[in-house]
């Protein structure tokens, strides 16, 4: 009898944190969609309803067991507004996509809650402030996408400490300084997009050693300095070498 009232309790716990789970999800989707001031295509307002699963929501990807918010692709939508900082609550996320919307302002610090992130596009919106220093600190983060923003400021050190990154692309801003010598450290960074901003400073010879490297784009920035003869010996997998407009 006890076996089976502990089985019991277990069973219901389970439930009620499923049940939780569940609604956290659903809440912060909920938080996201009251920060969007233009939906013209209608997907929010005729999907995305309380009496259907937010797992079946136009965007939206769970996971098959748990039911869990696992990805978020509103790529294109034509969004207007700011990022609610609830999405930091979906602790379960691995792929967000907001790339091709209206969005502004800055990204929340609440989402370097995300420690299961893998893939974030923000590209093509109008967000601003300086580039997050806490992408660093997400332990899967393998693609960062920025493109075709208003960042300023410089490019954080502590970016650099994610071993898994292999894209960062922050092409088309205002980020400004120096390229830090410490972005080196992506040991397995295969793509480096800073295009068309205000770099200044020579480039890091470090990146010249980064074995995985297979495309550089530098070019239309102010930077200035020269490169060694044997620029290319230890980048055996380049096939994109793009410096053009700096001050070289």
């Amino acid at each position: 009898m006890e076996k089976l009232c502990f089985l019991i309790a277990v069973l219901v716990l389970s439930v009620n944190c499923f049940a939780l789970y569940s609604t956290t999800d659903e809440d912060s989707l909920l938080a996201f969609k009251t920060r969007i001031t233009s939906n013209p295509y209608g997907i929010l307002a005729d999907n995305w309803s309380t009496t259907t699963s937010n797992c079946n929501w136009i965007g939206v990807s769970c996971s098959r067991n748990r039911q869990r918010v696992v990805a978020l692709n509103f790529s294109g939508f034509d969004f207007t507004g700011t990022i609610a900082p609830h999405l930091g609550n979906l602790t379960f996320l691995a792929s967000l996509d907001i790339s091709f919307n209206n969005f502004t302002g800055i990204i929340p610090p609440e989402l370097s809650n995300l420690r299961r992130l893998e893939e974030i596009n923000m590209g093509f919106n109008s967000f601003i402030g300086e580039v997050p220093s806490w992408f660093g600190i997400l332990p899967e983060l393998q693609q960062i996408c920025l493109n075709n923003n208003s960042f300023t400021g410089s490019i954080p050190p502590s970016l650099c400490s994610n071993s898994k990154l292999q894209t960062l692309q922050m092409r088309n801003n205002f980020i400004n300084g120096k390229i830090p010598q410490e972005i080196a450290n992506l040991s397995a960074l295969e793509i480096l997009g800073l295009r068309f901003n205000q770099l200044t400073g020579s480039i890091p010879f470090g990146i010249l050693n980064m074995s995985y490297l297979k495309v550089l784009d530098l070019s239309i920035n102010s930077l200035s300095g020269s490169l060694p003869e044997n620029t290319c010996d230890s980048i055996p997998k380049l096939t994109g070498l793009h410096l053009s407009k700096n001050l070289l």
